[in-house]
Parts: structure tokens; sequence; C-alpha cells
């Protein structure tokens, strides 16, 4: 896939404390009615929707910060209630040019991927040290007080460990986006080391969703 065949135009979901990557997967349940009709119009068009995390003190964004993540609808489910279960598989981070007016019931953003063109090919395969790195990591958690099988996060791939961890840790609002906003993938380890090791296991474990 190339940036060319993306949508310039794209539904968006704000929704703070949830990070989605590039190649990542974030599970999410929608109820509101404005955002299950944001799920109508992605599969029937694209099957995209962006994220984007809120920041109500840009104006200039109406509320949002100015990058978020393009996802594709790779698992969808109707519940007996009406509900959507859905996962997104991360495609490519975006910038905000602009936000269109619509007559839909959620909102639409005019987005440009240039900058982030290499999300397309990335992984984390080879961007970090995995041993050095899964020390923090148990340090982490165990700090933290969050459960975890450790002989599954020693045998997960380096993409799916970065991916995973990045949104389930109890992250604040910012350090969520300065992971997302990070100009070349393979500084989002180093960051998340440094938010690691900067935790005093003060934060409330559980997932952010």
């Amino acid at each position: 896939m190339s940036i060319n065949q993306l949508p310039n135009t794209i539904p968006i979901f704000p929704l703070n404390g949830a990070l989605l990557l590039p190649i990542g997967n974030l599970p999410l349940n929608i109820f509101e009615p404005r955002y299950i009709s944001m799920v109508d119009y992605a599969m029937k068009n694209e099957k995209m929707i962006g994220m984007i995390q809120e920041n109500s003190k840009s104006r200039k964004t109406n509320g949002l910060y100015t990058i978020g993540c393009l996802g594709k609808i790779t698992q969808y489910n109707e519940t007996e209630d009406g509900r959507y279960l859905i996962n997104l598989k991360g495609i490519i981070r975006f910038n905000f040019e602009k936000e269109e007016k619509t007559s839909e019931k959620f909102r639409k953003l005019k987005v440009n991927f240039q900058k982030f063109e290499g999300d397309l090919i990335n992984n984390f395969e080879n961007s970090f040290n995995k041993e050095k790195f899964l020390e923090e990591v148990k340090i982490y958690l165990t700090k933290n007080k969050i459960e975890f099988d450790w002989n599954i996060i020693k045998k997960v791939d380096q993409t799916i460990l970065i991916t995973t961890l990045a949104s389930i840790c109890p992250f604040s609002i910012a350090e969520k986006q300065m992971l997302l906003e990070c100009s070349d993938s393979d500084e989002i380890p180093k960051k998340m080391l440094s938010l690691f090791k900067m935790s005093d296991g003060s934060t409330i474990s559980g997932s952010p969703n």
C-alpha cells in the first residue's frame, strides 16, 4: 500500500487514552449513536477510521491534537443490544490539515500522510535490544501492579510487544501523544523506556480503554 491509495478525508474517533500505532491493534466497543454511524460509514467505504486524542487547549484544530493514526477495521461484530465490537489495525500516522464540514453525526478530517510514509514499511524488529527492554518492562509492570503473563511477553515478536504495551500501559494522555508523535518509529521504544524508568508506581493499574 502507498499513501496515494489512502483516503485524504477520513472519519475520526476522538478518544483520549486510546493509542493506535502503525501495525498495532486496537479493540473498540462502539455504542454511542454517532460512532455507530461512523462505523456504518466506514464499512460502506474504505473501512478506515482515524484515531486521535482531544486537546482542549487547541483552538486551531477544534480541540484535537495535530497527529493521529489511521486504522482499518479488520474485525467487526454486532451485539444483540446494538453495539459494535471492532478491531482497528494501525496503518499510518497522519497530520491534521483541516476539519471538513459534514452532515454526518461524526467528524471528518482532511489529513496528510506525507511525513509518516515510512510507517507503511517500518516495524520494530530491529529497533531496540529486546532483552534490556524486557528488564525495564518487568520492573514497570510489577511496580504498577499490572498483572501479566511473563511467558507470553517473552515470546511475542518485537512489533507486537511495542504496539501492545504502548496501548495498554497506563501512560497519561500527553505521554501517549508523545509516543505517537515520534518522527522516527525507532524512537518509540526509546521513549517508552524513559517512561518506564520515570514511573514511581503511583499509576492506577488497568487498561485505559
